[in-house]
């Protein structure tokens, strides 16, 4: 078999799966979601799954995860003062996993990938953002981030529990009369 015929398979797999957890999450938590019920509702043999998962968590981890490089990669390719093309990167980040980010948000899901993602953003921040804001103290740029940080946060899930009526674009736009309100002009 060729390895696009097998990459085609392994594409449909992963998407079959996504869809499966992202239905099941909608009424249980990770941990009361077993393989067997995820693979039959993904429409796929269970050895399948363990070819590539042990549990449905390690899927959900992956799935995570994997939002979690776009928004890094990103977060390392942009200047964290000249945001549009990182903001926009994340919004389109967003509208793309919107059904997964969706059910995350929801407690009953046994998901930490909000509080991972503030607590991961807030890691890197005072490296990109200490320069630019030198006449701050340790503690007070540490306040600033968490500010900063969670209101951009908020303000996606906001997004996402209101329909995301707004283009990734315009959510840019908006996030920058936001940021220019409490920011300083440098």
């Amino acid at each position: 078999m060729n390895d696009q015929m097998k990459d085609r398979r392994y594409r449909r797999t992963q998407n079959q799966l996504t869809k499966a957890l992202i239905d099941l999450l909608k009424n249980k938590n990770i941990n009361q979601i077993s393989v067997r019920e995820l693979s039959e509702l993904a429409d796929i043999n269970r050895a399948t799954f363990y070819l590539h998962y042990k549990t449905p968590h390690d899927l959900l981890i992956q799935l995570e995860n994997n939002i979690f490089n776009v928004i890094f990669t990103s977060y390392e390719n942009h200047n964290i003062m000249a945001q549009y093309d990182f903001l926009l990167s994340i919004y389109k980040c967003v509208n793309d996993n919107h059904e997964l980010l969706l059910v995350l948000l929801n407690p009953n899901s046994g998901s930490t990938f909000w509080d991972k993602l503030s607590n991961s953003i807030k890691k890197h921040h005072n490296f990109l953002w200490s320069p630019h804001f030198n006449y701050l103290s340790k503690e007070e740029l540490n306040y600033f981030g968490a500010f900063i940080i969670d209101g951009y946060i908020s303000v996606v899930k906001f997004w996402l529990l209101n329909g995301m009526k707004e283009s990734p674009e315009e959510m840019v736009e908006l996030s920058k009369r936001f940021q220019y309100k409490i920011l300083p002009s440098n």
